[in-house]
């Protein structure tokens, strides 16, 4: 402030000589006014923004440098600055707050949006409980948190909801199948005792006989069951590989996209105002408008 007496001692109040003025700022618990904050920011090279409530974004302005780190305080109760940072942010780390120019169409496209979307809870949960009635309806499946876990893996698609319950069901039918004991499906049928009959090699079953040729009929008939089962199982099998393979896809996507928006975060950052750890994340704060000092 001293070497730029010029720029600081027209707005000196109180009619308080310059030199006294400058004095009391160096003592420890003096309060520091607009023009201390100025200096501040001119001496580190970062801008500085003061939120009041109802009220326009002023912002100092310590360098012409783009990108460069901000400091965001709020000014309450005409006397009062505090430090402003996210909600439920309780930690020693700085805050790391970005402000965003928005334009008047910015704001219309967010307003668009979130009409379309609805910003109401009870539509979300009012489309969220329709999309499950709809699985429900074109399946026949009555299990409702089995739909609504698929919806959510499916991203709310009601169309892949759809096949995706179709092949647990499938899936949890054939699995039923093999996990039953072929000794139990045998014992469905009452026991058979070898009996040699004039020769005939017939076998009896309680009061009913089965003659040679429909015992060799069953057995075939039995293999092509179990042939028509493996072939249902291969095919489900592969349908669940490839829906594995679709989320693993989708994942990877979802991992690359991350990574690039936060690259090109960091690619942004001002060399000297953004050596952070790469754990720190900038938080954005929208406005409309800012008074630059």
């Amino acid at each position: 402030m001293i070497k730029q007496r010029e720029d600081f001692e027209p707005f000196v109040e109180d009619d308080v000589p310059f030199e006294k003025h400058v004095t009391n700022l160096a003592k420890p618990g003096t309060f520091a006014g607009n023009d201390a904050i100025v200096a501040f920011a001119r001496n580190n090279q970062l801008n500085v923004v003061i939120h009041q409530l109802n009220a326009l974004l002023w912002q100092i302005r310590g360098t012409d440098k783009n990108n460069v780190r901000e400091l965001h305080i709020a000014y309450r109760y005409g006397e009062h600055y505090d430090s402003v940072r996210r909600i439920n942010d309780d930690s020693e780390a700085p805050a790391y707050l970005q402000m965003e120019m928005l334009c008047k169409n910015d704001l219309n496209k967010e307003e668009e949006v979130k009409l379309q979307k609805g910003d109401s809870e009870d539509e979300i949960e009012d489309e969220m409980e329709d999309a499950v009635r709809k699985v429900c309806n074109a399946t026949g499946c009555s299990d409702i948190d089995l739909v609504s876990r698929i919806l959510e893996v499916e991203d709310y698609n009601i169309e892949s909801a759809i096949f995706a319950v179709f092949q647990a069901i499938e899936v949890e039918r054939i699995s039923t199948e093999e996990q039953c004991d072929p000794q139990s499906r045998d014992e469905k049928w009452c026991s058979r005792t070898p009996q040699e009959e004039n020769g005939t090699g017939s076998r009896i079953c309680g009061n009913q006989s089965l003659d040679q040729d429909e015992i060799d009929n069953n057995k075939g008939q039995a293999r092509s069951n179990e042939e028509n089962r493996a072939s249902r199982s291969t095919k489900v099998s592969k349908k669940q590989k490839k829906e594995q393979q679709r989320l693993e896809k989708k994942k990877r996507q979802e991992e690359r996209h991350r990574q690039k928006v936060l690259a090109n975060k960091s690619d942004s950052a001002d060399s000297r105002g953004r050596e952070t750890d790469s754990n720190n994340h900038i938080t954005l704060v929208k406005a409309t408008a800012a008074l630059n000092i």
